[in-house]
């Protein structure tokens, strides 16, 4: 089993990113200890459509989308503006398959009418403004009257959670809201708050579904082909200069969730280095 590192140590370590680097964190969703197999430390960055979790739960719980509408995607559409491009054209797509097939112009189009402030807020249930443990929390913005599509998308430069922030929102998601102090194991996390998060059994159904879905036959497909550890996923690419990071985070057993991860890659896309490297962590011990 992978070692239990110090979340004091994690937050003095060095945030600025190493090229080519691999970060891999885990949690136990019911004791909240944290693990640290690549080290301690704790890097912030675009989230990209790792972030479409938190612009799903707002977009679902405040009804600003039926999220058994579907959205045709072609593949390309054209905001405010700004062309939004997707892997592939995904046809007619609902919010579950949008998280799973993490379609940029389903989420582009249903967001038109959220304002940065709500979906701020949202960001803020889940977390992304909030230090976890002694790390603290990564650059989070102001709203200002300028769309919130960037962020839905997270795209925007103003918005890095690190990987601690991402853990705990999967973690979040896991347990429908309710998650342990994240802590390290030479810490007493006694009498320490716990995280969470009131949403409707709608909501959190469809973001598990989705991020579900994004393993079975999603952009997490290759995570877990097998379906061995039955895990629940969500990707993330963004630009880092004139290339790539990306993210993957989840939990498993989707069934009765018993831990949450987060992998960040400083170099690569998703499926070239963040799923494959996760894949390596996860299948690399036993997990009770």
């Amino acid at each position: 089993m992978f070692g239990l590192g110090g979340l004091l140590e994690a937050s003095e370590a060095s945030a600025k990113p190493a090229p080519g680097r691999t970060i891999f964190f885990w949690t136990d969703l019911k004791t909240g200890q944290v693990g640290f197999p690549t080290g301690f430390m704790v890097e912030a960055g675009l989230p990209g459509s790792v972030m479409k979790i938190v612009s799903s739960a707002a977009l679902i719980e405040e009804r600003l989308v039926n999220p058994n509408d579907t959205v045709d995607c072609m593949g390309h559409s054209t905001i405010q503006g700004r062309k939004i491009n997707c892997l592939a054209a995904h046809g007619k797509v609902d919010a579950v398959h949008a998280i799973a097939q993490s379609c940029n112009v389903y989420f582009a189009t249903v967001s038109k009418q959220m304002s940065q402030a709500l979906l701020f807020e949202y960001a803020r249930k889940f977390g992304f403004d909030s230090a976890v443990g002694s790390v603290k929390s990564g650059l989070f913005p102001k709203p200002e009257k300028s769309s919130a599509w960037p962020y839905v998308l997270g795209l925007s430069p103003n918005l890095h959670p690190n990987g601690l922030q991402l853990l705990r929102m999967s973690a979040l998601v896991a347990n429908r809201g309710d998650v342990p102090y994240l802590h390290s194991a030479e810490e007493n996390a006694q009498g320490k708050p716990r995280s969470k998060v009131e949403l409707s059994d709608l909501t959190w159904g469809r973001l598990q579904q989705g991020m579900e879905l994004a393993v079975r036959e999603g952009t997490a497909k290759k995570l877990d082909p097998n379906h061995k550890l039955h895990i629940a996923a969500k990707t993330g690419t963004a630009p880092h200069g004139n290339k790539f990071q990306s993210w993957v985070t989840g939990y498993f057993p989707c069934e009765a969730p018993r831990h949450a991860f987060c992998l960040g890659a400083t170099s690569g896309t998703s499926s070239e280095v963040a799923v494959p490297k996760a894949k390596e962590f996860l299948f690399a011990t036993e997990w009770p």
